[in-house]
């Protein structure tokens, strides 16, 4: 084992979890949905209101507010994007097609619903364009030897 593949490793656990944390309140949050105790403890205090205030239908709301076409498909898309992505880069799954989808769900959110505030600060592009970023460079790289498409017998970059 080297230390690229723990880097690799690494990266793509830090990314791949943080991505999923923010795409399952997406595809099921919501008011009264339920959020287990466990992942309310374990992604801190913040996170409860975050499941309470997101869900299918009020992202969909947010993306009809952006101009975005098509709303409620956008906000499943990018809810899965965010979810199975995020899963898919934290395995080391399905790499370069997750990371590439990652990548282009972080460049529509860059430019929908963050360019408009700036770099830095809140609702600023800097977070959605980290993300697109790593994502892009893990699909470039691939996903290093500590991963699931090694198992599976594919390149892994």
């Amino acid at each position: 084992m080297h230390r690229r593949d723990l880097g690799l490793a690494t990266l793509r656990l830090v990314v791949g979890t943080t991505l999923a944390a923010h795409g399952l309140p997406k595809l099921m949050g919501g008011a009264g949905r339920p959020l287990p105790a466990w992942l309310a403890r374990a992604a801190g205090s913040n996170y409860p209101a975050a499941w309470e205030r997101s869900g299918p239908a009020n992202f969909a709301a947010s993306l009809e507010k952006l101009g975005v076409p098509m709303p409620t498909a956008g906000a499943y898309a990018a809810g899965a994007a965010e979810l199975g992505g995020g899963l898919a880069i934290a395995l080391g799954l399905m790499s370069p097609r997750a990371n590439l989808a990652v990548a282009a769900n972080m460049a529509v959110a860059v430019r929908t619903s963050h360019w408009k505030t700036g770099f830095y600060g809140q609702g600023g592009y800097e977070f959605p364009l980290l993300l697109g970023a790593a994502a892009l460079a893990l699909a470039l790289t691939g996903p290093g030897a500590i991963s699931l498409d090694r198992l599976r017998g594919r390149s892994v970059g």
